[in-house]
């Protein structure tokens, strides 16, 4: 009688299998696409239950398109919450943002920045910066950080952001070990205010400079409100 062959399940090289481990354990530490974010988003309401517990109300004048998981050099991982206002063409004139991240269990890291010059939003300090920002340069500097996915983002919704920013920026640590943090960010574009960066080099335009600046902070804190 003719003999059936027998099939074996090739083995996998030492070598091989050790890629294949490492491969694995990264992916498990990167949030999926799929994955609940930690938080919702209902009629501009932004409720977290943890890092950190809070509602916050966003102007009914801006959409919500959307939460958007990040990850940043393997190291911290989130979500922004984005949040806009457009014209007729869908460019956007005005971006408010929720940034919730965190360290990875990998990583062996905290959040050592102090809250100098702090805001205070709800019942907590907050670290408050305002800039002036060339977003093509970010992204050029940082392609796989979150300015980067944000413009994508942006792009597969059909919305096209200007390059010259004004943003405002809010940021705290939200637990006891410093491994979580949560940050608002609000965007104006410099067009806006009949300038582009060029017109700031050297110190030119200080005083014009500062007072854009504080305006945009001004419409920044306007736009959204903390309960915690």
């Amino acid at each position: 009688m003719p003999v059936e062959p027998k099939w074996e399940v090739p083995r996998l090289n030492t070598e091989v299998f050790y890629i294949l481990v490492i491969v694995l354990a990264i992916f498990s530490q990167l949030p999926s696409m799929s994955q609940t974010s930690p938080a919702q988003v209902k009629r501009n309401t932004f409720t977290s239950s943890e890092n950190p517990s809070l509602v916050l109300n966003v102007d009914e004048h801006f959409k919500y398109l959307g939460s958007l998981p990040f990850t940043i050099e393997r190291v911290a991982a989130g979500y922004r919450y984005i949040f806009v206002q457009f014209d007729s063409a869908k460019r956007v004139q005005k971006m408010f943002v929720i940034q919730q991240e965190g360290f990875l269990p990998s990583a062996n890291d905290t959040y050592k920045y102090k809250i100098t010059n702090p805001a205070k939003l709800g019942h907590f300090d907050y670290l408050h910066t305002v800039i002036l920002d060339d977003n093509p340069a970010r992204i050029r500097e940082e392609p796989d950080k979150e300015a980067a996915a944000t413009q994508r983002f942006l792009s597969n919704h059909g919305y096209r952001q200007e390059p010259e920013l004004v943003m405002a920026r809010f940021a705290r640590p939200v637990d006891g070990a410093r491994r979580h943090e949560i940050i608002f960010f609000c965007f104006e574009n410099l067009a806006s205010y009949g300038h582009k960066l060029s017109d700031f080099a050297n110190g030119a335009n200080a005083d014009e400079k500062e007072a854009i600046k504080a305006q945009v902070d001004e419409n920044c804190r306007a736009s959204f409100e903390v309960r915690d």
